[in-house]
């Protein structure tokens, strides 16, 4: 097999501690944070939501686990299906797995992504690990039907690999040294977020859209998926 690509920039492993508070901090550019990367974004909700959360998350965090498996549920049902919220999944790897399963993930069918998201973040004890674990990852996803030889292709497709690198970079920019980083209309959030600590944010943006201004009108370019991640 191929050598897996790397998407590690340095110094991610001991930044993530400060992701394991949540904190808020400044607001950064609504515009800016619109902007997708070179793969489109992967969304849930309608485009035209009012509040836009983006999350930076790595699929070997167990914070990011833990936002999808108790927060996205509250998320959904509260804000999400009633077209007041969209959220914004973008990859932040950290370490060799996450690397390697994030591009899979891209290499992956559209129809796919969100299945096999949740799919990694729930089986993560199966799979995580400092080195890649081939096997048990292809175990984790063969339910999307993918065949082994285009499952190793995909591991270590170097072009996604690539774009994902410029995603990560583009979250540096933006204040984000670990996962999940969420920003709500701008206003960033970082750590094991809960719903009720979510909340109060997103109440506030709706209440005042002026001083928090949602993100722009997506490019039709960017992707946008409604349904349901579970």
């Amino acid at each position: 097999m191929p050598s897996l690509p790397s998407l590690s920039l340095g110094a991610d492993e001991a930044a993530q501690a400060d992701a394991d508070k949540p904190k808020s901090e400044r607001v950064i550019s609504a515009a800016d944070l619109a902007e997708p990367g070179p793969l489109g974004d992967q969304v849930i909700g309608k485009g035209n939501a009012p509040v836009t959360v983006v999350e930076y998350l790595s699929l070997t965090c167990a914070n990011s686990a833990k936002f999808q498996a108790e927060t996205l549920p509250k998320l959904k049902k509260a804000y999400i299906d009633k077209g007041k919220v969209k959220l914004v999944l973008r990859e932040y790897p950290i370490g060799k797995a996450a690397a390697a399963t994030a591009v899979l993930s891209r290499c992956l069918p559209q129809k796919d992504y969100f299945k096999v998201v949740e799919k990694l973040l729930s089986t993560q004890q199966t799979w995580v690990a400092q080195e890649v674990k081939p096997d048990d990852i292809y175990n984790a996803v063969k339910f999307t039907g993918i065949k082994r030889d285009k499952f190793d292709e995909c591991l270590t497709n170097q072009s996604i690999n690539d774009a994902l690198v410029l995603v990560k970079q583009r979250g540096r920019g933006f204040g984000v040294s670990g996962t999940p980083t969420f920003f709500v209309n701008g206003k960033k959030l970082a750590g094991a977020v809960s719903f009720e600590e979510m909340q109060p944010i997103i109440e506030a943006a709706l209440a005042n859209p002026a001083a928090s201004a949602p993100a722009a009108q997506q490019p039709q370019s960017q992707q946008h998926v409604s349904a349901n991640p579970a």
